[in-house]
């Protein structure tokens, strides 16, 4: 897909080379429902514009002549409209650019398949560019900027329906807390179902017409007829349905499909009573793809259509997803391939975890995220990520760099990104498949319980792999998410996990995760004054039902441990004001800024520093050095104040929960 910009050049080049006399030239525009096509089409055709109707070339459009630049016929969303225009080509004079705008690729239209074509899709805006948008629209606070930008998936379209949104009071201030606040008040859904709604309701009607029967034609009269200037966004969707759209492919079945994350042609009817004719309508609508599990709502519009129908339809939804769940859980039961299972199993988290589970797995605005393989060409972000996985995690940078090269070096080592729109990435972790190759990284890992885990008694060639690191950039929570729904999946796929972690968050988070402790290793690999956790789970056809109801359940951080999971983070991140902003913290009241949370920490250092406790003082003093005035690595600090290198971790875990406890008194008073 073309940025907006790329796609205009391209799309000249090809309008421009039709010559006098010559072929007629099929130019193809397409890309998501609200994207901007129709805009940037008009903006090359000089006001010669059509929309298609069924039946023979006739009226304004037959009375194009080549010399007025593109024919542009917009709005082709319809098999019946791609026959119009076919018509209309076959009867084009020489010379003549047909532009022909549509959502789907007019090569995936029935009859298209022998006519050459040359397709230009159009790809959504960055996020940079809706931040943009949103704050020349007046909106200036940096949470609801990324609300905006995440949520519209780089739809224009749906981001400006939000900022109306926003602007006519959905959402305002004090409505709803996010991040740690928000999730503990049980409110953040609701102020983006609302949200959600007033773009969902617009993205229905105009998806209407793709499954309408007969196509809608706003002039019956006339198979072509001249189409005015593309609306503008500002001026609100119009008033009532598209003439013939069929209430129940859309309003009913298509955000049902988008909340329990997919169906098949048997789900659909258990959960809505859906036909086998609306299962086939909505295969062939552009929203719509084909997934291992049935038929899918790509991104963004899922989430927009989830968070609707949840917020719009709570009592129903919460039935629905049961039961989508409960189906789920016997295909898992029943299919033989490890990978449909991890799929599967995916679906199920999905609709009937834990809030808080569906909080870590499953952010409400999820963000155009993917996950790809490294590659060589990603070798500068690699070690960026490595350095900042141990400045995190208070590694020491030389061994950390040692463990890279190991990983580096070995055949069955990869490291895998989420990566915005962009393909900038945001997450990485390293996994490496246990078995030949990669004794080096497992004895390094797992040091003394290398040899008993890497063994296995498989005979099916699924030994599981090893997770030895993960980072993800605070500012993007939905990139962790995604990260850890793809080593799960993983996991569940190669048959079993094992995690080597020195970072007390990622612990917790495994042993709630129903993960096994095999023990410490004997050593501390990383200079952190921390051995690492080994952690270990198997999963297998029988044992994976069990642990998915386990999840159901709650299986999550505990909220004590959830923010001195934050409190450690906020931490390592006091000098990268962007990340800090981005902090649970700031949810919080009173530290709703990366200043106002230095100034915090600051404060409790000091008081923490005049306590009558010995051992407040001396986390004080190493918070001071090592948090607040930085560029100074642990054995320098536990050198200076005297402090063995076991003491001196003590006393750093016991400023964070100081810390920690601080912040529990201040959200509490405030």
């Amino acid at each position: 897909m073309l940025a907006y910009t790329d796609a205009r050049l391209r799309l000249g080049v090809l309008t421009r080379s039709a010559r006098p006399g010559g072929p007629v030239i099929v130019v193809n525009l397409c890309g998501p429902v609200g994207v901007g096509k129709s805009r940037l089409a008009s903006a090359l055709a000089a006001g010669t514009v059509v929309r298609p109707a069924a039946g023979p070339a006739s009226g304004p459009a037959a009375g194009f002549r080549p010399a007025d630049g593109p024919l542009v016929v917009d709005g082709v969303d319809h098999d019946a409209h791609a026959d119009a225009v076919r018509e209309l080509v076959a009867g084009a004079a020489p010379g003549t650019c047909v532009l022909v705008v549509g959502r789907r690729p007019l090569e995936s239209r029935p009859g298209w398949s022998d006519r050459p074509v040359e397709t230009v899709r159009l790809g959504p805006w960055s996020r940079a560019a809706v931040r943009a948008l949103a704050r020349s629209r007046g909106l200036r606070d940096p949470a609801r900027l990324d609300l905006v930008a995440d949520l519209s998936g780089g739809i224009p379209l749906i981001a400006d329906l939000l900022l109306r949104a926003l602007a006519a009071g959905a959402g305002a201030e004090g409505d709803a807390p996010g991040g740690l606040a928000g999730i503990a008040a049980g409110t953040e859904g609701d102020v983006l179902g609302g949200l959600a709604d007033a773009a969902a309701r617009e993205l229905l009607r105009r998806l209407a017409v793709e499954t309408a029967d007969p196509p809608p034609d706003l002039r019956p009269e006339l198979p072509f007829h001249l189409r005015p200037d593309p609306p503008d966004p500002s001026s609100g969707p119009l008033p009532g349905p598209l003439p013939g759209a069929p209430s129940g492919a859309l309003s009913g079945v298509l955000p049902v499909v988008a909340a329990v994350g997919g169906a098949d042609a048997d789900l659909l009817a258990a959960l809505v009573h859906g036909t086998p004719a609306e299962f086939d309508r909505l295969s062939a609508m552009s929203v719509v793809r084909p997934d291992a599990h049935g038929l899918v709502v790509v991104e963004p519009f899922r989430t927009i259509f989830e968070l609707a129908y949840r917020w719009r339809h709570p009592v129903t939804s919460r039935r629905l997803l049961a039961k989508g769940a409960a189906y789920r859980r016997r295909q898992i039961a029943g299919t033989g391939d490890p990978v449909l299972r991890a799929r599967l199993a995916d679906q199920v988290l999905r609709v009937s975890a834990h809030p808080q589970v569906r909080e870590t797995f499953f952010p409400a605005v999820p963000g155009l995220l993917r996950v790809r393989a490294a590659t060589a060409a990603d070798e500068d972000d690699i070690v960026r990520l490595t350095r900042q996985w141990a400045d995190m995690e208070t590694l020491d940078r030389r061994r950390a760099d040692r463990m890279l090269d190991l990983w580096m070096s070995a055949p069955a080592s990869r490291f895998d990104l989420v990566v915005d729109g962009d393909d900038r990435p945001l997450c990485m972790a390293n996994l490496t498949r246990i078995g030949a190759g990669t004794a080096p990284v497992l004895e390094a890992l797992l040091q003394q319980h290398a040899t008993s885990l890497a063994a296995s008694d498989r005979d099916d060639g699924r030994d599981g792999v090893v997770l030895g690191m993960m980072v993800a950039a605070r500012r993007r929570p939905a990139a962790q998410a995604a990260m850890l729904r793809h080593i799960l999946g993983t996991a569940m796929a190669s048959g079993r996990v094992v995690v080597s972690t020195s970072w007390p968050p990622y612990q917790r988070l495994s042993a709630r995760l129903g993960l096994g402790h095999v023990g410490e290793t004997r050593d501390d690999l990383f200079g952190c004054g921390r051995k690492s956790g080994v952690f270990s789970r198997t999963f297998t056809p029988r044992n994976l039902l069990g642990w998915l109801r386990r999840l159901e359940q709650g299986a999550v951080p505990a909220a004590d441990d959830a923010l001195e999971d934050a409190v450690r983070v906020a931490l390592s991140r006091l000098g990268d004001p962007r990340e800090l902003a981005a902090s649970p913290l700031a949810t919080l009241p009173g530290l709703g800024s990366a200043e106002a949370i230095v100034a915090f920490v600051r404060r409790q250092v000091e008081s923490l520093a005049s306590s009558d406790s010995p051992v407040d003082r001396e986390a004080a003093e190493i918070l001071r050095l090592y948090h607040l005035r930085g560029g100074i690595g642990h054995e320098m600090v536990a050198h200076r104040l005297h402090l063995s290198r076991a003491t001196y971790f003590r006393r750093l875990d016991h400023g964070v929960r100081r810390l920690a406890e601080a912040v529990r008194r201040a959200a509490a008073t405030s």
